[in-house]
């Protein structure tokens, strides 16, 4: 705890390198989305966006590297190919990612449940933390990560190739885009990629860590009369393997894995206009996917990928969604009114050999209100979110911002979030493969409610701004995994509980020069039920340093180190304890990068990542559940060009 408190104060004179990049667009809002804002400064304490287009390749696993400049953000890797994020401590059903302009739904039901989409046409990612997205819905308790694509280019077109290779677990990859202005479709993007097997610090194979991903995107903008529509579509598949532990010679494994398969579909439909003094935005999405895993091969010849045998289970999510905002100014003020409404369906596939969820549907509905208004050094906001459906309840929320003097300002949040219990927590009854353990649900299990506070303080100068935050969370039916073994077997429970969630943030950054940066971060998140034990799976808290350095600007060299440090996790719950093989150990991670240029048109780089090839573990990963550790030093050669 001393090193972690020790890490926080040593962030406040750092910063973000990301942030010096003023053409980011903030479009993450407390009542819309796709709602441009041509300041994103003034709401650096309220939404910060990571930008992407920095990343060489861009395949599902590159927000590991983009986690580094969050401090309350951080992923829980599936064997290096696949990341779950985690926000405030806290990940899966509280987590709502936004992908397309409405929420992504793919990581319920698992561990390896994460995010399998390339980062195709994105470019940035946007987090608001705690219940406060109203038209995406509250029940984001742990906050949003929303990935905003991109725009039309404001003329001509751009073509561009990627090539990446590595070693030890380092994707093999290619990317395509094309990027053009005008109306129609203007960006088009491909992506294929293959992680080999890793080794970790010791040296030892980590089997079952291998993936493959294929994906294409298209995002198109045109105008047909006063309405402006935008189209995007998004198709992906992947198969991957899940991490299993080396038994010594002679002793047979435990268990084996299949592999793990997914394809899903993605459509979303824009359409935006003014009606007199209103604006009008309405987005509608559509996804379908399809899960499957497999357990080990049967005895014999080697089969052909794919034709192991039938899946353990295996089934298809279909969710659609559509939100509907207004927008006008009211006196000094702005007035949002919404509606939303999502519905996904489970639907088995009858060739699986077990179903451990039925087929079930769940619909919500929900209209919101918000109103804004700054006025001198005054910024306020509220807004109230209804909602009916499976489960009803209400949001709400109120902010207010005071510019102290020209760079100093504090922002204050009270939000009340409310979360039904999904389909996978009331229903679940069955082993499943990716979680590595049996679980039960509860059909009986009440909406998870929460009441959220957080104070944050913000310094802006030429060359330097610095954001520290402390928040409090309460909740009310905390609904987690508890373990039993009264059945005659080990089995892990859905129950709830009363809990609460509290911590910190900090980011910093420093530029004395131009062409050098320093940027730090630092976050806290901790967990406890009603008697003061702690929550189950909680991540642990870190502290990080970064150095960014324009070598020779002309040639567009460009150098970065960064060390990423994770707090021991030695708060465990019951489920932890019979889960787990003992607290996770601190570690502390160096990585490096060079990038520059080979001609006009093509560029180099060069990362090391884990640099001191570190054993480790972290506390959610997959890995850290069945005994393995993570990747030990990689490296990775990329070239880009351009025409």
């Amino acid at each position: 705890m001393n090193k972690l408190l020790f890490g926080l104060l040593a962030a406040l004179p750092l910063m973000l390198w990301g942030q010096r990049d003023t053409s980011i667009v903030i479009e993450l809002g407390e009542a819309s989305v796709e709602a441009q804002r041509d300041n994103p400064a003034a709401l650096s304490t309220q939404v910060f966006a990571i930008p992407v287009r920095t990343l060489a390749d861009q395949g599902p696993s590159a927000m590991l590297q983009l986690s580094r400049q969050a401090p309350a953000l951080q992923l829980a890797s599936i064997g290096g190919h696949t990341v779950k994020p985690i926000l405030r401590g806290l990940g899966g059903y509280r987590v709502v990612t936004a992908y397309q302009g409405w929420r992504y739904d793919n990581m319920q039901g698992g561990a390896d449940h994460g995010l399998d989409f390339p980062l195709l046409g994105v470019d940035h990612v946007e987090v608001m933390l705690g219940p406060n997205a109203l038209a995406l819905g509250t029940d984001a308790m742990a906050g949003v990560l929303y990935f905003s694509d991109v725009r039309p280019r404001a003329e001509g077109r751009q073509h561009s190739l990627s090539l990446n290779g590595g070693a030890n677990g380092m994707p093999l990859s290619g990317q395509y885009s094309l990027h053009r202005s005008g109306p129609g479709i203007y960006y088009v993007g491909a992506y294929g990629g293959f992680n080999p097997e890793y080794r970790d610090g010791n040296g030892d194979t980590v089997h079952g860590t291998y993936s493959q991903t294929f994906a294409i995107r298209a995002l198109g903008s045109w105008q047909k009369g006063k309405t402006q529509h935008r189209i995007k579509l998004t198709g992906v598949q992947r198969r991957f393997g899940l991490p299993e532990k080396e038994e010594e010679p002679g002793q047979e494994p435990e268990e084996e894995h299949g592999d793990q398969f997914v394809q899903a579909g993605h459509l979303a439909w824009e359409a935006e206009r003014n009606i007199g003094s209103w604006q009008l935005r309405a987005v509608t999405g559509l996804q379908t996917s399809l899960r499957a895993e497999y357990e080990a091969a049967h005895d014999g010849p080697e089969p052909e990928p794919g034709d192991e045998h039938e899946a353990h289970i295996a089934f298809n999510l279909h969710t659609a969604s559509q939100t509907t905002v207004m927008e006008r100014p009211i006196g000094a003020g702005q007035l949002t009114l919404g509606a939303h409404q999502q519905l996904r369906l489970l639907r088995n596939d009858v060739h699986a050999e077990e179903e451990i969820y039925p087929n079930a549907e769940q619909f919500q509905s929900a209209l919101f209100a918000h109103y804004s208004v700054e006025k001198g050094r005054h910024s306020r906001s509220a807004g109230l979110r209804g909602e009916v459906g499976a489960f009803a309840g209400y949001a709400a929320l109120f902010r207010y911002g005071y510019a102290i003097s020209k760079p100093l300002s504090i922002q204050a949040r009270i939000s009340h979030g409310i979360r039904g219990p999904q389909l996978e927590e009331r229903f679940t009854n069955g082993t499943h493969i990716g979680a590595g353990r049996f679980e039960v649900g509860d059909s009986e299990l009440s909406p998870e409610q929460l009441w959220n506070a957080d104070l944050g303080l913000n310094v802006t100068t030429a060359r330097f701004d610095a954001q520290l935050t402390a928040f409090y969370q309460a909740y009310r039916n905390f609904i987690y995994l508890n373990p039993n073994d009264s059945s005659g077997s080990l089995r892990y429970y859905y129950v709830q509980d009363d809990a609460r969630v509290y911590g910190a943030e900090a980011r910093a950054h420093w530029h004395p020069v131009e062409r050098f940066h320093m940027h730090a971060q630092a976050a806290l998140s901790i967990g406890e039920d009603a008697e003061g034990n702690p929550l189950p799976f909680m991540a642990p808290g870190r502290w990080g340093a970064h150095l960014a350095y324009d070598v020779l600007p002309d040639q567009r060299l460009h150098a970065e180190l960064h060390y990423d440090h994770y707090v021991a996790q030695e708060r465990l719950s019951p489920t932890e304890d019979l889960f787990l093989d003992g607290p996770t150990e601190a570690y502390g991670l160096w990585s490096a990068s060079l990038t520059g240029a080979l001609i006009k048109n093509a560029s180099w780089s060069v990362e090391v990542l884990n640099a001191t090839n570190t054993t480790f573990a972290h506390h959610l990963s997959l890995a850290r559940a069945v005994g393995v550790l993570e990747a030990g030093r990689q490296v990775r050669a990329s070239l880009r060009f351009a025409w």
